[in-house]
């Protein structure tokens, strides 16, 4: 059965690969005008789930291995293991901060797609969505430590 996705719209952005990386970065999702009209109501909700095609990954750079966060001090794990962006399918799924919502256009914060990336789907995020135990592996831990020493 063939597997047909079509694009929803496409971010636009200037931020820098850093800020992309570390959650920081201010983007703008220009959305579709034919799927403009399902935009409505989602300016009540403060994060949604937004899901978008990793356009410059390459087909030969897909692995079932990776180091986390191409990190080779850090053990192999599998792909579906971590948020690499070399999968069998290069789906990214990032949760945003929804800053502002004009005509078809949204302004997000968080959002770690680079510019022109094309956007599968926008989901609001609820109480459902947050876990109330999570658990991480400890090498997860270890770059979540690192990460915080590095910006304080």
């Amino acid at each position: 059965m063939p597997l047909r996705l079509q694009p929803i719209g496409h971010v636009i952005t200037k931020a820098s690969h850093e800020a992309l990386r570390h959650g920081t970065a201010i983007s703008r999702i220009i959305v579709n005008r034919r799927f403009a009209k399902g935009l409505d109501g989602l300016e009540d909700f403060s994060h949604v789930f937004v899901l978008f095609w990793l356009h410059e990954v390459s087909n030969r750079s897909r692995k079932l291995k990776v180091h986390p966060r191409g990190r080779p001090d850090i053990e192999e794990v599998g792909v579906f293991a971590t948020r690499s962006p070399h999968r069998p399918n290069p789906i990214g799924l990032t949760r945003v901060q929804l800053m502002r919502r004009k005509g078809r256009t949204l302004t997000v914060k968080g959002l770690d797609a680079y510019d022109g990336t094309p956007i599968l789907d926008i989901k609001p995020c609820d109480r459902r969505d947050a876990a109330t135990r999570l658990r991480v592996p400890s090498w997860c831990k270890r770059l979540e430590r690192e990460n915080q020493h590095r910006h304080v």
